[in-house]
């Protein structure tokens, strides 16, 4: 199963509602997504690390969640300097480093450590029910939402088949290796996975029905927006009016002068 290391705490954050902090996420997120200057994405940075701390993470936990993203990053950083062109800052022979890649490769590693750490602190610090109930309430289609269930459910089922099926070749002596042999054993062993998850879903599809499911996605908690939901609510939207008002002035500020 997926360990919803976070999904458990006391803390501000915890205390919100599904929806209160899937909606602050997403509106974050859009926001991140869609600067491009130093200033805005610092106070976006800073604001991520705020959460984290309201949320009372783990931060040793929290840290290794950004070592997801290092080699996606790494490689962002030897790669962009030295196709991006733009003014020179080092040279030695045909490698040159220039200033636009370094700039792009910033922006894009604040970009992405802001939002990892933002959806650490409001998305897992939630179950993947209470995940499915926001997006529900969000108005997100059903079938989305059944479909994300259906698979967090049926994913580590169907694991379970393919890790006895190679207990059972394991125990037939097979040998993983480069052989014809191997390969057809591992396309058959995918193809017998195919076949079992399609019958388990007919069989769960048949025990639904007979369980009067109707296609629409019911949950046994309900939600109320507190006043702690509004004022958390409240902050965002000053947080997200002060990046677009830092990112609005950077920009418009060179055309001026």
């Amino acid at each position: 199963m997926i360990q919803e290391t976070f999904s458990q705490g006391h803390s501000p954050i915890h205390n919100l509602t599904p929806r209160t902090r899937t909606l602050a996420a997403i509106l974050l997120a859009f926001i991140i997504a869609s600067c491009h200057e130093l200033m805005p994405l610092l106070m976006a940075l800073g604001g991520a690390i705020i959460l984290i701390f309201t949320a009372r993470l783990n931060l040793f936990k929290a840290g290794r969640r950004l070592l997801v993203i290092a080699g996606f990053l790494l490689l962002i950083w030897i790669v962009l300097p030295l196709t991006c062109g733009g003014p020179v800052i080092w040279q030695n022979s045909f490698l040159k480093i220039g200033q636009t890649g370094i700039d792009l490769a910033l922006e894009l590693t604040l970009k992405t450590s802001s939002m990892l750490l933002i959806f650490l602190a409001l998305i897992s610090t939630m179950s993947t029910a209470d995940l499915a109930h926001a997006l529900h309430s969000l108005k997100l289609p059903p079938k989305l939402v059944l479909l994300l269930l259906i698979t967090y459910r049926y994913i580590f089922l169907i694991e379970d088949e393919l890790q006895t099926m190679l207990r059972a070749a394991k125990i037939r002596n097979f040998q993983p290796g480069t052989s014809l042999h191997c390969y057809k054993t591992y396309a058959n062993l995918l193809g017998m996975l195919f076949v079992r998850s399609a019958e388990r879903a007919q069989r769960v599809h048949k025990a639904m029905l007979c369980r009067a499911f109707d296609g629409h996605f019911h949950s046994l908690t309900e939600y109320h927006n507190r006043p702690q939901d509004y004022c958390f609510l409240g902050f965002i939207l000053i947080l997200s009016v002060v990046i677009i008002i830092g990112e609005w002035q950077i920009v418009t500020l060179p055309a001026i002068f």
